[in-house]
């Protein structure tokens, strides 16, 4: 999943707690309330459907992003600097871009970029 925002954080805190206070109830009625609740339907449905969701926005998000940076190759290579590091202008090694092709920084310069 992308970055949160601190709305985003703050309704999961909210959902989180939410649900917290309902396991609390239930305990505090008896084991069966527990072991009923979990064992709802319902709620595990609900928990399939969310993390379902997660998932496909994860994936949505990595596949615009790689088409995004696979049109960008193809600029640079009809602009004629494909191959180029972005930073400092080096050769990108053949086997990197064989690994990743739309590569737009050397070996080096990815790490830098990758620790900053």
């Amino acid at each position: 999943m992308a970055t949160s925002t601190k709305s985003q954080k703050n309704a999961y805190r909210s959902l989180l707690l939410k649900k917290r206070q309902e396991i609390m109830d239930y305990a505090r009625r008896g084991p069966e309330a527990l072991a009923t609740s979990v064992q709802s339907p319902d709620d595990i449905e609900v928990a399939v459907g969310t993390l379902v969701q997660h998932v496909t926005a994860a994936a949505a998000d990595l596949r615009s992003r790689e088409l995004r940076e696979i049109d960008n190759a193809l600029e640079r290579i009809a602009g004629g600097t494909y191959g180029e590091c972005e930073a400092c202008g080096e050769p990108i090694s053949p086997a990197r871009l064989k690994a990743l092709p739309w590569a737009r920084f050397c070996l080096s310069c990815q790490e830098k970029q990758s620790r900053n």
